[in-house]
């Protein structure tokens, strides 16, 4: 069985927010200019029939006749950070089956840079631009459409996709300007408007692309089933993903600390559901398993386990050393107070990381004491200047109304990063014209008895400053005008 404890952050889909071509060869060679089509009349039967693909193909079928041409690029497994007394050359394939080194550290993926190097960026930059919300297989894919950055030998026959990425990137024009000392350039990049409500998709169709490949000719492996333990959103994808593929998908839950909206979705995908009397760190010892190319000057990630903000990190330094950006932005990773090892760790000046019994917060999937990923998150943040705030359950809940209230329906984790964007603006880090881009990691809807317990001001010592609860009204013009004339400040 495979197991995985997380799924990576792709940072390089809200990088392309406009195509900078139309060209619609998916396949842009490296000389030439991108061909020129006329714009073709509907009623044009002859025409419109020869460039369609036959009504009983489908798209992979398609895809299969136009193979993309096969540059030899590569990727491996690395120790992320190797030992001194360890073997420098140790790598594997990312056809074997491995969870750690030899020396029971964390694996890395890593390309062959030089590879991908002989292409300028701005081929890249125009081969992407030209795949981006397409439907050719698998190039529609927010992910896929970067398949040479991501998986490069894996066959397109392979991969299975369900669109994901390209996601909404919401320019918070109202919470910028009224609630945060005017800024101007305050983007919300909502990966929760995905298939399954959250940004773990994005990695998931990577996983379980890879489990697919290893599963089916040539290589054929055994493998009975891939396994996560999960805080709610990584279940919910990979029991997706798993069931578009027709791979049994088996999740390791903490009892009674998820949303039921997030347990159901398991639940309809055909997974099997292990409910444990742990938390998230007890199951994982259990299977220990879009700015047209411009570079915002802020991302803020909310973090528990902590290889988002090193996939962010990881996938903007890879598009800087081949060309596509001239720099990295700074990082900020935001935690609940009550789940915040790397707060703490970053407080002390990065002296001693101490794991933690995470206290239950309404951002349940970063409940998270013994991050995974701690050491790749602190190489992150190190390298880009970046910073690791905290939210109190006060502070997220009510950064996540306030949002709201914009236009917004936000979910408690990035209730936690917008916290963290407060403060960081209180402290005049973040300037009004920085470019800052908060990652809306989940659908709100996910968490809906959380909201509405703040509005109904049922949370226990939380003043729920921005509850908006229904109010009763008699029957009554005169009683209504009243009501009205008071909420709307006596505007009427």
């Amino acid at each position: 069985m495979a197991a995985t404890s997380t799924t990576h952050a792709s940072s390089l889909s809200f990088l392309l927010s406009q195509p900078h071509s139309a060209a619609p060869n998916p396949h842009l060679p490296l000389r030439g200019r991108p061909v020129v089509h006329r714009v073709r009349c509907a009623t044009d039967a002859a025409a419109a029939t020869k460039h369609r693909r036959a009504a009983d193909e489908n798209i992979r079928e398609e895809a299969a006749r136009h193979r993309a041409p096969n540059h030899n690029f590569s990727g491996w497994y690395a120790p992320f950070r190797p030992t001194a007394n360890g073997d420098p050359d140790e790598r594997y394939s990312l056809d074997e089956i491995v969870y750690r080194s030899s020396s029971g550290g964390l694996l890395d993926v890593r390309h062959d840079m030089e590879a991908l190097a002989r292409f300028p960026g701005s081929y890249w930059r125009d081969l992407f631009d030209t795949r981006v919300s397409r439907t050719t297989w698998p190039y529609g894919s927010g992910v896929w459409s970067k398949k040479e950055f991501v998986l490069p030998e894996i066959d397109p026959d392979h991969i299975v996709s369900l669109f994901e990425g390209n996601s909404n990137l919401f320019w918070a024009e109202r919470l910028g300007r009224d609630h945060l000392g005017g800024m101007n350039d305050l983007w919300v990049k909502h990966c929760g408007i995905s298939h399954t409500g959250s940004f773990k998709d994005v990695g998931m169709t990577v996983l379980v692309s890879q489990v697919n490949r290893l599963r089916r000719a040539p290589h054929s492996r055994p493998i009975a089933g891939v396994g996560c333990a999960s805080t709610g959103d990584t279940s919910a994808a990979l029991s997706a993903y798993c069931a578009a593929a027709g791979v049994p998908a088996i999740v390791f839950l903490p009892a009674n600390r998820i949303s039921l909206e997030q347990l159901i979705q398991p639940i309809a995908n055909g997974a099997t559901v292990l409910s444990l009397d742990t938390d998230f760190d007890g199951c994982m010892r259990l299977i220990r398993e879009q700015f047209d190319w411009e570079v915002p000057d802020w991302v803020i990630v909310p973090g528990g386990n902590l290889g988002n903000i090193y996939a962010f990190y990881k996938g903007f330094e890879m598009c800087r050393v081949l060309g596509l950006v001239d720099r990295v932005p700074r990082l900020v990773c935001a935690q609940a107070a009550n789940a915040n090892p790397l707060y703490q760790y970053y407080k002390s000046g990065w002296t001693e990381f101490l794991p933690q019994i995470a206290e239950p917060t309404f951002a349940s999937a970063i409940q998270i004491g013994d991050p995974v990923s701690v050491d790749r998150a602190v190489v992150a943040l190190k390298a880009t200047n970046g910073i690791v705030e905290e939210a109190t359950e006060e502070e997220l809940m009510n950064a996540m109304s306030l949002a709201d209230r914009t236009g917004m329906f936000a979910c408690p984790h990035t209730g936690v990063a917008l916290a963290a964007l407060f403060k960081l603006r209180d402290q005049r880090m973040i300037g009004p014209n920085d470019r800052t881009v908060v990652v809306s990691t989940a659908h709100g809807l996910k968490f809906s008895q959380s909201k509405i317990d703040y509005h109904d001001s049922k949370i226990e010592d939380m003043a729920c400053k921005y509850a908006n609860p229904p109010v009763s009204v008699k029957v009554d013009f005169g009683a209504v005008m009243d009501v009205l004339k008071k909420r709307l400040k006596g505007k009427l």
